[in-house]
């Protein structure tokens, strides 16, 4: 994958931006990467790679939500000029516990101007322990004068066979029998999205009241 060999090298290599930007329609992982991402610059055990078997301490206060130096927003819901500058305020302190001080701020493009006007400052001279992630479904709405001080990846909807894999491998796990004909209905529907065609998975098996194969005339 382009996009993991490209962040990998830049933290082999100790060359991170301040900035992160994840694009892409709904459901296809930005802000699930986001947080991968903030556990990979400041998981304890870098070298050891082998975060699945062995998680650090950050890494699963991170995927807990919990960890005291990565604060992650909603910028649908925090859109305001106060919500940012209370967010500047909080990096003008180091991290506390791990080496950088993270802000995952997710649907970035929902922020209003004042409160783009205000981060703009902050991501031209941020200060060496402080890295941004955004994620965003319309990156067309975020000013030219961030963007440009982002690192962007630009996230592509999954394809047909990958997605129909993965919903097979999730009925095996969940033990389903369910015929393939709905699975790709399935796929079809979601347009690309692993969380859409998951959702529409979910409400199916809802219906599932038996053990014998679901098809189309279920």
């Amino acid at each position: 994958n382009i996009i993991v060999d490209a962040i990998q090298k830049s933290i082999s290599l100790d060359k991170i931006p301040n900035a992160f930007l994840f694009t892409g329609i709904r459901g296809v992982g930005k802000t699930t990467i986001a947080r991968i991402l903030a556990k990979s610059l400041n998981c304890s055990n870098k070298k050891k790679n082998d975060c699945l078997k062995n998680k650090c301490d950050n890494c699963t206060q991170i995927t807990e939500s919990r960890h005291i130096d990565v604060l992650e927003k909603d910028a649908a819901s925090k859109t305001g000029v106060d919500d940012v500058r209370d967010l500047i305020e909080f990096s003008r302190y180091g991290p506390t516990c791990s080496r950088f001080k993270i802000f995952i701020i997710d649907e970035v493009h929902m922020l209003s101007k004042q409160a783009f006007n205000a981060l703009l400052k902050t991501l031209e001279e941020p200060p060496e322990y402080l890295k941004f992630i955004f994620a965003t479904t319309e990156v067309n709405k975020i000013p030219i004068t961030v963007l440009s001080r982002c690192q962007r990846f630009d996230l592509m909807r999954i394809s047909f066979d990958e997605l129909l894999n993965f919903l097979k491998k999730v009925i095996s796990t969940e033990k389903k029998n369910i015929n393939e004909n709905i699975l790709k209905l399935i796929v079809k529907l979601s347009e690309g999205s692993v969380r859409d065609a998951l959702s529409l998975l979910d409400r199916i098996l809802l219906n599932d009241n038996n053990s014998k194969e679901m098809d189309l005339k279920s």
